[in-house]
């Protein structure tokens, strides 16, 4: 086994080191997120009904903030396999069929991440070649869709490497999910 296979390969450290920064990075956004709509509405309110004067933009304040919690927790759900999901039939497969109906949600959960993340690129590129703002504070919207395709995209590559698991430790004779 190379030096490579061992840093990277299943089991090896540096992925799991990678792995654990990853979740600690996409946690801390999807907390500062919460935190940050959190506090924003509450400052908002008090500014309302206290002084009659509400913070000019909260509302699009809050809209970036939320755009950036979903797509910070999208990875972590998606990679996790923490969707809504109907089992029924999943529930009784056995075998062969089990690891065909598990490779087949996985490779349709990376499509449908691969095209999420490329419309969003898109849109952010025509978002940015226009040079659209939000109307109150004219905040730019290319760098949140950016920032969006970019955490789908990592969503797509986490869900490509459990797909390739899956496949390979059947390969190997590993049971799978």
């Amino acid at each position: 086994m190379s030096t490579m296979q061992a840093m990277w390969g299943p089991g090896g450290r540096l992925r799991a080191q990678a792995v654990a920064v990853a979740r600690w990075v996409l946690r801390a956004g999807v907390a500062c997120s919460m935190l940050g709509i959190m506090g924003l509405t509450v400052v908002n309110v008090f500014m309302r009904y206290v002084f009659v004067r509400p913070i000019s933009g909260s509302d699009e304040m809050v809209q970036f903030m939320l755009a950036l919690l979903v797509f910070s927790a999208f990875p972590l759900v998606t990679v996790e396999r923490r969707h809504f999901s109907v089992s029924v039939l999943a529930r009784g497969a056995r075998g062969w069929l089990k690891f065909a109906g598990v490779a087949l949600e996985l490779a349709l959960s990376a499509l449908g991440c691969a095209i999420v993340t490329t419309q969003l690129y898109s849109q952010a590129a025509m978002l940015g070649s226009e040079q659209m703002t939000t109307m109150v504070l004219q905040l730019p919207l290319a760098p949140l869709n950016y920032a969006m395709s970019a955490l789908s995209s990592l969503a797509f590559v986490g869900i490509v490497v459990l797909l390739l698991e899956h496949v390979l430790g059947a390969g190997r004779g590993e049971s799978g999910q």
